[in-house]
C-alpha cells in the first residue's frame, strides 16, 4: 500500500506550522495543506522555505475567519460581521455558486504567489459534501488547476456526491481514513488501516492535525492541546521500520 500522512491547517498559527514542520521533517508527515486566509501566512511560507518544503496542497475555507475577498462580494457566504460561518451546516443552502468558486479560486491564487508549488486541494471541515453543487465546485478547481483533491466523499452517504468524483476523472486517493468516534488520530487508527490495506496496492490518505499549542490556538480553535499528542504519535522513529516491514510505502500527493 502507499499512504499520504497529510496534516491540515498549516498556517493557521505559527506555533502550528512550526509543529507540522517538525513532523515533515522528522516523522511520518508527508504533506500539508495551508489556511490561507489568516494572519500568518507570510510567516507560515517564509517557515516552510527555510525548511527546504517547495510544495504543498491548499487547505480550502469557507468556515474559518474572514473570506479573502470583500465581504460584499461574497454575501453569500458570510455572516453580518462579515465572517465565516463556522460550521459547514451553517452554510445556506442559498449560497451562490459563482461567489464560492471566486472566494476559493482567491485562496489558491493567493498561495501560489508565495512560489510554493500547489500539490492538491482539501476542505476545511469538509464543507465541500454539504451539497453535490459544493462538491460540484471543488472538482473544478481541481481540474482547472490539475492537482488531486482529498476523497470527500467519504465523508457522506450522498450517492450523487459519490458518483461525482468517481466520473470526473479527478485524482485522488482509493481510501481517506478517518475516523469519525474520535476528534484526532490514534495510534489504534493507524496500526488498524495498515493491518487492512497492507496487502494491497490501495492508496490511503490519512488526515491529522498536528502541531504546536500556544494561547492564541486556544482561543481560535477547538482542537488544541490534543494537536500536541497527534504530533507526538507521528514522530514515533518506530513507526519507520514497521511500516517498511508492512510493506507501506510513505508518498506525498505530488506523487499520485
Amino acid at each position: 500500500m502507499r499512504l499520504i500522512v497529510n496534516a491540515d491547517d498549516f498556517g493557521l498559527t505559527e506555533s502550528v506550522s512550526r509543529g507540522i514542520i517538525k513532523g515533515m521533517q522528522e516523522g511520518i508527515i508527508t504533506d500539508t495543506t495551508m489556511l490561507t486566509n489568516t494572519r500568518h501566512f507570510d510567516r507560515s511560507i517564509d517557515l516552510a522555505k527555510e525548511a527546504g518544503i517547495e510544495a504543498m496542497g491548499v487547505h480550502l475555507n469557507l468556515t474559518l475567519l474572514k473570506p479573502l475577498l470583500v465581504s460584499g462580494k461574497v454575501k453569500s457566504i458570510v455572516d453580518n460581521k462579515g465572517s465565516f460561518y463556522r460550521k459547514p451546516s451553517l452554510i445556506p443552502s442559498t449560497f451562490h455558486k459563482e461567489e464560492v468558486r471566486a472566494e476559493l479560486r482567491a485562496q489558491i491564487e493567493k498561495f501560489l504567489s508565495s512560489g510554493l508549488t500547489l500539490t492538491h486541494i482539501d476542505t476545511h471541515h469538509g464543507f465541500s459534501v454539504v451539497h453535490a453543487e459544493m462538491f460540484q465546485i471543488i472538482i473544478e478547481l481541481s481540474k482547472e488547476y490539475r492537482v488531486p483533491m482529498r476523497k470527500d466523499d467519504a465523508l457522506t452517504d450522498d450517492p450523487s456526491i459519490k458518483y461525482q468524483l468517481a466520473e470526473s476523472g479527478v485524482k485522488t486517493t482509493d481510501v481517506l481514513y478517518v475516523d469519525f468516534s474520535v476528534p484526532m488520530l490514534q495510534e489504534s487508527a493507524l496500526l488498524g488501516m495498515i493491518a487492512k490495506y497492507k496487502q494491497t496496492n490501495t492508496t490511503v490518505e490519512i488526515p491529522c492535525h498536528p502541531g504546536f499549542v500556544d494561547d492564541e490556538l486556544r482561543t481560535i480553535s477547538s482542537l488544541n492541546d490534543k494537536r500536541e499528542e497527534d504530533l507526538q504519535l507521528l514522530l514515533r522513529q518506530e513507526w519507520f521500520g514497521y511500516m517498511k516491514e508492512q510493506g507501506v510505502e510513505l508518498i506525498p500527493f505530488s506523487q499520485l
